[in-house]
């Protein structure tokens, strides 16, 4: 199984039905295994139209919303709704193509440090190294979009991370997706029905 396989299986198993994408040569992987996994593709023009497609998405259906841009000139034209996600508390994964890391510091097609980029503007950026981190790091950036106060999270995708093979590396299960919750304590329960009672 392909890292871009064990990507995909992690989305399906926290039940995204739907990704909001331009293409590109680094996320091709990550088509195939879309339509393998029944995971609806919706094209569009503008990379920042993706994001905001996702954002609008998380909004009226309450479930995670997800863009698949490509990489440095896609991604930079789709980072900016990142922002607003975050300010209006919306979860969304944005996952972008990316240069091999066995390339790294050689000047890659497209070599850009995704994840400075995108880190002040998100709860959690990372760039899985391996195959099989494809899988318990996009678990990890899905958990932390819907937990406490949801906002948006940045996956950025080595070519040669979806194209290695993982070695059956398990897939994510439901609990390791599922969101923190928090329950109030006593204090601070008693504290707001105080304040409800003297309003």
């Amino acid at each position: 199984m392909r890292g871009a396989d064990l990507l995909v299986k992690t989305l399906h198993q926290a039940g995204v039905e739907v990704i909001f994408t331009l293409s590109g040569n680094q996320i091709m992987p990550v088509f195939d295994a879309c339509l393998d996994a029944g995971i609806r593709l919706i094209h569009v023009r503008h990379e920042g139209a993706a994001t905001y497609m996702a954002e609008a998405y998380a909004q009226l259906t309450g479930k995670l919303g997800v863009a698949l841009i490509t990489a440095a000139p896609g991604f930079a034209s789709g980072v900016g709704p990142l922002y607003m996600s975050g300010m209006s508390e919306t979860p969304i994964l944005l996952m972008s193509g990316d240069s091999p890391v066995g390339q790294d510091g050689m000047g890659a097609f497209q070599e850009l440090d995704q994840v400075a980029v995108s880190g002040p503007l998100t709860k959690f950026s990372a760039r899985p190294k391996t195959p099989a981190e494809m899988g318990p790091v996009a678990a990890e950036a899905i958990r932390t979009a819907l937990s406490g106060r949801p906002g948006p999270v940045h996956l950025a995708l080595a070519f040669d991370a979806l194209e290695g093979d993982t070695d059956n590396a398990p897939v994510p299960s439901a609990a390791d997706l599922a969101p923190d919750v928090a329950d109030p304590s006593a204090d601070a329960v008693a504290s707001v029905l105080d304040a409800v009672a003297a309003a």
